[in-house]
């Protein structure tokens, strides 16, 4: 069977975790990497046996490679819509780390070079591959707790120091993590919001057809740090179909990354929402039942993810039932990501 040659633009610490996942898929292979910094490529080469030929130092040599069927950017956020772009026009297939890109012009222009370059674009929202998600979205189809009405969902880990000095607290945010620093897309909405975010669009979906233009966002809290990026945030999305959801996200603290969705007739919920685990377990609580679904999740969750798109790109699942987040979904989650960013409390 063919394989899918993968390429990795830009090496930090998520590259890694993806490119561990090759280990235990045999549809598709890392073959290429790209980076700025020497060190990492030769880190990389050896971790994961990738030939000189194939180890670039500029982007674009990658991108051009003929070897090569798709690429995995994983640059900070602020380098994502230049990357694409140059994907696109090289009629290069793209996963892209989320968020896709930073603002709605931004989605609007590449929406409109996708139009005119046929090319495989998706958003690495790795959990949407996960196994679990099937049996989530099952449940709800079959009625399990009834007519949508809200949720609830939250992903926050502990990822900013706090000092205390003589009583006074301190909080110094490390300027060179991209996370913390506001030029190269940093904040925890654009880091860890655009989850429950991406879910709530989803699972709304599901309830009716919405409207972008009838979208409220309220219940705004940000916490904003010395660097001018919120550290910690939280929001009401109100949409038109009468469903809404209430989201938070925080550097602050680790939560145990819950989700509850609600029906007329009860509710489902489940813990480690994003990074599901091998006691992975869905409760359901309904006038009819209560019961607990075990769905253990064993493989590398970026496994899913790889397996699903290089299944597509050889043309096994013309219509997979996990479809990639589109520029139509990319473009919604945008708006109302910004619109909760700039939101003036």
């Amino acid at each position: 069977m063919r394989k899918i040659n993968w390429g990795i633009i830009g090496l930090g610490n998520i590259a890694n975790k993806f490119g561990d996942a090759f280990y235990s898929i045999n549809n598709s292979q890392l073959k290429a990497i790209s980076s700025k910094n020497k060190s990492k490529i030769k880190n990389f080469k050896k971790k994961y046996n990738i030939e000189n030929q194939f180890c670039f130092e500029n982007y674009e040599d990658l991108i051009n490679c003929p070897d090569i069927d798709i690429i995995y950017i994983a640059l900070p956020n602020n380098l994502h819509h230049e990357w694409i772009d140059q994907c696109i026009k090289l009629k290069k297939n793209v996963l892209v780390e989320k968020p896709a890109l930073m603002t709605v012009n931004q989605v609007l222009d590449i929406k409109n070079k996708l139009s005119l370059n046929k090319v495989y674009f998706t958003e690495a929202f790795m959990y949407k591959f996960s196994p679990h998600m099937n049996v989530i979205i099952d449940q709800i189809l079959k009625g399990s707790i009834g007519e949508l009405t809200h949720m609830i969902s939250d992903f926050s880990i502990k990822a900013y120091k706090i000092s205390k000095i003589f009583g006074f607290t301190y909080r110094k945010p490390n300027l060179m993590d991209r996370k913390y620093n506001k030029e190269l897309g940093g904040g925890s909405i654009f880091d860890l919001g655009c989850y429950p975010l991406s879910l709530s669009t989803q699972i709304a979906n599901i309830k009716k057809k919405f409207t972008t233009e009838d979208i409220k966002i309220s219940n705004v809290k940000k916490n904003i740090c010395e660097s001018g990026v919120e550290i910690s945030a939280s929001c009401k999305i109100q949409f038109d179909n009468d469903f809404f959801s209430n989201i938070s996200c925080s550097f602050e603290n680790n939560s145990d990354q819950k989700t509850i969705i609600y029906g007329t007739l009860g509710n489902i919920s489940f813990e480690n929402t994003w990074k599901p685990n091998s006691n992975f377990k869905i409760k359901i609580e309904s006038e009819k039942e209560k019961k607990i679904i075990k769905c253990p999740v064993n493989e590398n969750i970026y496994s899913y993810q790889i397996k699903e798109i290089s299944d597509q790109l050889i043309g096994l699942k013309q219509n997979p039932e996990k479809p990639a987040i589109n520029i139509e979904e990319i473009l919604l989650n945008t708006l109302i990501m910004t619109n909760w960013i700039d939101y003036k409390v």
